[in-house]
């Protein structure tokens, strides 16, 4: 039963969301991705190729769990600019989301080149070598993120998610603390604090971190 429990946890904490890049400040007000899909595709009509548009319509189709047509967005995105960072990543996380994991790590290999300390591209990039069963360069990637900004939470949420997948309790609950009292109010934090519950129950009495 309890490993039962931990697997959906485990489900839970792919978190796409935080690892897919936003162009949404602050001050803006949260939309509903329906809303916002027509606003966008309203504003497309003045400007059919405007590559951030179009990113911003793929993230709304991505949202409404269209990933067919958040791909073939984000494609167009980068068909005018190639160099759109952000578009190349969310490409690669819809194709890693969908089984097509080497597609994908072509897409974070393109942006690494481009953007070689951004702490995204690096954890997604993790992310598709995991899925490959690349098991220590998925690590090795979440690591050298890890180094470059110590106090994001991601890279340590991830290499919690990879401890916990091979049993290695204690440390994943380890990363998973760090990520909580780094901010208790993010997602990644809340879900953290999920995990962390769910492993302690699967460790031998008095052998807590």
């Amino acid at each position: 039963m309890q490993q039962t429990a931990f697997r959906a946890v485990l489900g839970a904490l792919a978190l796409a969301a935080l690892l897919m890049p936003r162009t949404v400040s602050a001050q803006e007000p949260v939309k509903a991705p329906a809303t916002l899909e027509a606003e966008l595709r309203k504003q497309l009509e003045a400007s059919p190729n405007d590559p951030e548009l179009l990113f911003k319509l793929g993230n709304a189709l991505y949202d409404q769990g269209r990933r067919t047509e958040a791909e073939q967005t984000y494609l167009k995105s980068l068909e005018n600019d190639p160099g759109f960072v952000k578009a190349m990543v969310n490409l690669g996380i819809v194709l890693n989301e969908g089984g097509r994991s080497a597609e994908a790590l072509k897409h974070f290999d393109r942006a690494e080149q481009l953007a070689p300390t951004d702490i995204t591209v690096l954890c997604n990039k993790g992310q598709a070598l995991y899925a490959l069963q690349r098991y220590p360069d998925a690590v090795g990637y979440y690591l050298k993120a890890m180094k470059l900004e110590p106090q994001n939470q991601l890279p340590h949420y991830l290499l919690g998610v990879a401890f916990a997948d091979v049993g290695i309790y204690r440390e994943a609950i380890r990363e998973w603390q760090l990520v909580v009292s780094l901010d208790p109010e993010t997602e990644a934090a809340k879900t953290a604090s999920e995990g962390i519950e769910v492993l302690q129950g699967l460790l031998p009495p008095g052998d807590q971190p």
